[in-house]
Parts: C-alpha cells; sequence; structure tokens
C-alpha cells in the first residue's frame, strides 16, 4: 500500500510539472483576474443536484441488500466517500463510503461495495457512450483514442464475468475455485465472500420497474457534469469561441486521466488533462491552465467540506474502516470459512452487525 502512495505522489509531481510548464504566470493570473466568478454558484448547484440525483439512484442498488434507507443517509455516505477519496491516499473514499453506509443502515458493508462496483461499470458504460457522442462534435488524439479501448475492454471484460456469474452461477463460482485453489484458504474463503456479495449487489439488474429510473438517472448525471464544466467555461468567457460539446470533450478525457494512480484529490492528473482537454480548441496554455484550477477547486472544495460535516458528525474513523477490511481480508480469526457457494440464493452473505470488510476501492468519475 505504501508503494501505491508514492507511485501516486511520484505520478501527481510528474504531472503537475508537465501542467505548470511553458506557462506564462502574467497571463494565467490576468484570466483568473478577469473571470467572472458569479457563473462558480450555478456550477456547485449542477454539481449537488448530480450527487442528489446520484443518491437517489444509489438507493435503487441498495435496495436488494437493505430497503427503505434514507436518501439523507444514501447522500450522507456518498458525500463521506468523496471526502475520502480527496483527502486520504489511496483512493479510501469507496472503504469510507461502504463502511459509513453499513454503520448509519446496518446494512452489509461487503454488499454495499458491490453495489458502488456496479455503479462504477454504469458510469464507464454512460462514459463510453459520452465519448462516441463527443467524437460528433471534436477530433480526439491518438491517446485519448488509446485509453478508451481500455476502457472498453475492461468494461466488456467486467460485463461478461457479471453476466456469467448471473446466468451460470455455479459453472462460474466452480471455475473460479479452480482458479483460486493454488492460493491460501483465507484467500479462497475471501474471494468467496466477495463473489457473493458482487450477486447481491448485482440483483439490482433483475428488478426491472427501475431499470428505465437508472437508465434515465445516469444519462442526467453525466448531463449535469458537462453543464459544470459549460459553467466555468462561462465564467471564463470561452464558450464563445468553443464548439458546444467542448464540455462533454473536457469531461471525457478528465474522467479518463483520473482513473490514474495520482495524490488524493486527483491533484496533477486533473489539472494536466483539463489544460490540454481546453487547449485542443486553440486556447493558451495559460488560460487552460486558469480554467482547470477553478474547475478543480469548484470540485473539490464544496465536495470536501461537505463530506468533511458528514464525516465528523457520524464519527467515523478511517483507521476503523480500514481495520474492518483487514479483518475481514484475513478471514476473520476464529470464523470458519465458508464453502464455495452453489445457488445464487446461498451465496448472498448476512451480517449481524459484525465487522466485515469491503475491497480496495475502484477508481471512480470525478467529483
Amino acid at each position: 500500500m505504501r508503494k501505491r502512495f508514492i507511485l501516486g505522489l511520484l505520478v501527481s509531481a510528474v504531472f503537475i510539472y508537465l501542467a505548470f510548464r511553458k506557462i506564462e504566470f502574467l497571463q494565467m493570473w490576468q484570466a483568473l483576474k478577469q473571470a467572472n466568478y458569479l457563473w462558480l454558484f450555478p456550477a456547485v448547484g449542477f454539481m449537488f443536484i448530480s450527487l442528489w440525483l446520484r443518491a437517489k439512484r444509489w438507493g435503487y442498488f441498495m435496495e436488494p441488500i437493505k430497503s427503505g434507507i434514507g436518501l439523507h443517509k444514501l447522500f450522507a455516505a456518498m458525500m463521506i466517500g468523496y471526502y475520502g477519496n480527496n483527502v486520504f491516499p489511496l483512493r479510501a473514499g469507496e472503504v469510507l463510503r461502504a463502511y459509513a453506509i453499513g454503520k448509519s443502515a446496518g446494512a452489509s458493508r461487503m454488499a454495499s461495495f458491490a453495489t458502488i462496483f456496479v455503479e462504477r461499470l454504469i458510469d464507464v458504460l454512460a462514459l463510453l457512450l459520452l465519448i462516441g457522442f463527443s467524437v460528433i462534435f471534436h477530433e480526439y488524439p491518438g491517446w485519448i483514442k488509446q485509453g478508451s479501448m481500455v476502457i472498453f475492454m475492461f468494461t466488456v471484460a467486467a460485463i461478461i464475468f457479471m453476466v456469467a456469474l448471473m446466468l451460470h452461477t455455479e459453472r462460474t463460482l466452480r471455475l473460479i475455485s479452480r482458479l483460486t485453489r493454488p492460493f491460501p484458504e483465507k484467500l479462497q474463503s475471501f474471494v468467496n465472500k466477495l463473489l457473493g456479495s458482487f450477486l447481491e449487489g448485482f440483483t439490482i439488474f433483475k428488478k426491472t420497474e427501475h431499470f428505465w429510473a437508472i437508465t434515465w438517472q445516469s444519462v442526467v448525471i453525466w448531463l449535469l457534469y458537462a453543464a459544470v464544466n459549460y459553467a466555468t467555461l462561462e465564467a471564463f468567457a470561452l464558450n464563445e469561441q468553443l464548439p458546444i460539446g467542448a464540455s462533454f470533450v473536457i469531461l471525457v478525457i478528465v474522467n479518463i486521466s483520473i482513473m490514474l494512480p495520482a495524490a488524493p484529490g486527483y491533484v496533477g492528473t486533473f489539472h494536466l488533462a483539463c489544460k490540454e482537454a481546453v487547449a485542443l480548441f486553440g486556447v493558451s496554455d495559460s488560460t487552460a491552465l486558469s480554467f482547470a484550477l477553478v474547475l478543480h477547486i469548484t470540485n473539490f472544495i464544496p465536495i470536501t467540506l461537505v463530506g468533511f460535516i458528514y464525516f465528523y458528525r457520524e464519527q467515523l474513523s478511517l483507521r476503523d474502516a480500514v481495520a474492518a477490511e483487514g479483518h475481514a481480508a484475513e478471514g476473520q480469526a476464529g470464523e470458519e470459512p465458508k464453502p464455495t457457494p452453489q445457488k445464487p440464493s446461498s451465496t448472498l452473505p448476512r451480517e449481524n452487525g459484525a465487522r466485515t470488510n469491503t475491497p480496495k476501492a475502484l477508481d471512480g468519475a470525478f467529483p
């Protein structure tokens, strides 16, 4: 874990250097001075509407696990997760998010993490659609096309595994059992519990009454993210010289870049990608970097403050969350390992409030 943290710091340092080199700081200062910061108010408004909608959508994913969770608890846990990603190393936010909803709503933390995994898959699918839409407005450089292909391959592989686990549960579990047989029993037990939790998280796809709600909410969430970019561009009076699809291009490039390991808050990776995305449209590097700095602050500060308030009110501890993860990963000494489940109904884990685990955090879309 320490190596990952150091790698993230090094990546951020390199990206910060690349973002600021050859920048005319006087021009950047002029752009920052002349910006109309009143446009940041609607930008923040769009962002929190998207977060509220994201929490509502998460409620559909959580319903098979724990029905009746209030929207406020879902929103609070989600904001705690974003706060964790912004201030703690190793993208600890998803661990905190699952831990927070487990503590406040009594939901399975492992299964809660499974819903976050499903949520991220849907976000990646939406991002892929967004890439196809934004290509209409602007030609992407080669590295963006390559990055999109990596995302596409990962998404296809994850969907194939998910479908196989849902439709051919026993066969898929037997295959995973054979693949993990050379590894220690504790790891095999952990994988079995994890797969069971994922099955529980994936049951949302069997609830067809929520399908269209999840679909339109996912589309609107991304449109609101683009609206945040558009309002911030308007603050710098850039929309007059940019095509209407520029906000989507920026959104796609930034979201691809923040999947890289980096320091907390996506420092460096966000700034360089955002600057380069704006510069694609002929905007000077200095003005583009000014926009990137303001957009990052617009996303970072409000989310971090709100997340910290919920984190403080819930009296959570990152150490406790990670400890809960570690205990379950070690098989929780004294607990008998469970055999590999053979049916979907038998793979769904049950909790009695004891400590549990979530796997390492997945990277997600910004914010």
